[in-house]
């Protein structure tokens, strides 16, 4: 179940969603869907899709799989990648609350930001991908 849609990223639409187990656990998930209108973007993004499903880093958002839908209304194809859903948000929303606020961000928080940051880039070019 869809439950809500936050802020559209550069390649897609971000969904919250909930999945319902049978003994009535609840877990929920990031699905982020890529509108694949040419033949060419659903290859790029079926092989993007295929290189994010390999990594596994503690400073990047796990995806646990990945599934192809049709919307008639629009008759456009779209891929779907399912990730774990931390609640705490992403860095935008963080600085965005701070400005709201006229708050400084912590040196120590924005440290901390960065070598994850840094950290994860590492990472993925050691897995031969590159972040734009």
């Amino acid at each position: 179940q869809v439950l809500e849609q936050l802020q559209p990223g550069a390649l897609g639409t971000m969904l919250v969603a909930e999945l319902k187990t049978e003994k009535g656990a609840e877990k929920k998930y990031i699905i982020k869907q890529v509108e694949c209108i040419e033949e060419k973007q659903a290859n790029e993004a079926l092989k993007e899709a295929m290189d994010l499903l390999k990594l596994h880093h503690s400073n990047i958002c796990a995806y646990k799989e990945l599934f192809v839908t049709w919307d008639n209304e629009i008759s456009s194809l779209f891929f779907c990648l399912v990730m774990q859903y931390s609640g705490q948000g992403d860095l935008s929303s963080v600085i965005k609350l701070k400005r709201q606020k006229s708050e400084k961000i912590a040196d120590m928080v924005i440290q901390n930001f960065l070598g994850q940051m840094v950290d994860a880039l590492f990472y993925i070019h050691t897995q031969s991908i590159f972040h734009r």
